[in-house]
């Protein structure tokens, strides 16, 4: 892995957002320049807007972007009380406790966005999706009423309904994390880590080609909450893969086509920061 290429190559084609979380993490940067960063991006309706997930171009809050903020804060190990009360705002005035919350709103189609995000059931409310809402937000360590009632509404779902997506499956191991590890929490553990093996989007061998989730997006580092689920050989083989992925420009690709050069390359420079976050936190041990 070429470290200085990569950087270059976030310096060159990253946004604000991911050039303050490089300096973060690699240069000793601040927690609040990342905030302010990522403040740019959050809605007066306490949502996240403005292309965060640069797949879709809408200003207007969505879930989608939500999830997108409060994943990055968590990569990072960053706690926003501001942030997070704000977002619990939103997403309780969006979510409904029986039927979930859509990935985005159908307004959305007004903006240029990526054809996966044309799929009707991205619409559809669904109760996965909200589970790694609160997964995330109950991680951030906030107190609200309206969270607590949500969380033992979402444990049971992850109790009586099978995951199918790896996505979703991601945030509800985030839920289960920011918990006292009791037997129930154990168990649920022990589920949804068998559920992710016969996931969709799930890409446990590390040769296998297209769009899926690695164990690395499940365990970015060694000390992570899911690292137990993955053998030392199968991670070894995904950090092997990922480190001859970088190009010759110092950038990693992306498996899929986004709506625009623009989005490209800042998927490629998130991605890129992604990686090198990655796999320093396996070289450092």
């Amino acid at each position: 892995m070429n470290d200085e290429k990569a950087a270059n190559f976030i310096w060159k084609h990253g946004r604000l957002l991911e050039r303050r979380i490089f300096q973060y993490v690699f240069q000793g940067g601040s927690e609040e320049s990342i905030l302010i960063a990522l403040k740019s991006y959050q809605n007066d309706d306490g949502g996240f807007g403005n292309a965060i997930e640069p797949d879709l171009r809408s200003p207007e809050s969505q879930p989608l972007y939500v999830e997108f903020a409060l994943r990055l804060l968590y990569d990072c190990n960053i706690k926003s009380e501001e942030i997070a009360l704000n977002v619990c705002d939103y997403i309780s005035k969006n979510a409904d406790l029986e039927s979930g919350i859509p990935t985005i709103f159908p307004s959305s189609s007004k903006y240029p966005r990526a054809e996966h995000w044309n799929a009707p059931n991205s619409i559809n409310p669904s109760f996965s999706r909200l589970t790694g809402l609160v997964g995330l937000l109950k991680w951030q360590g906030i107190k609200n009423s309206w969270l607590d009632n949500a969380v033992e509404v979402c444990l049971e779902n992850i109790s009586s309904k099978s995951y199918e997506d790896a996505h979703t499956i991601l945030t509800a191991f985030c839920l289960l994390e920011s918990l006292p590890q009791s037997e129930f929490i154990r168990k649920l553990f022990r589920k949804l880590s068998i559920e992710l093996f016969a996931a969709k989007f799930f890409r446990l061998h590390a040769d296998s080609l297209g769009y899926g989730l690695s164990p690395l997006e499940f365990s970015p580092s060694p000390t992570s909450y899911c690292r137990s689920i993955f053998s030392k050989e199968i991670i070894d083989q995904h950090l092997r893969v990922l480190e001859f992925q970088q190009n010759d420009d110092g950038g990693w690709q992306i498996g899929w086509e986004p709506p625009g050069e623009t989005a490209k390359y800042e998927w490629r420079a998130y991605l890129t920061l992604k990686s090198l976050m990655i796999l320093n936190s396996y070289k450092s041990t």
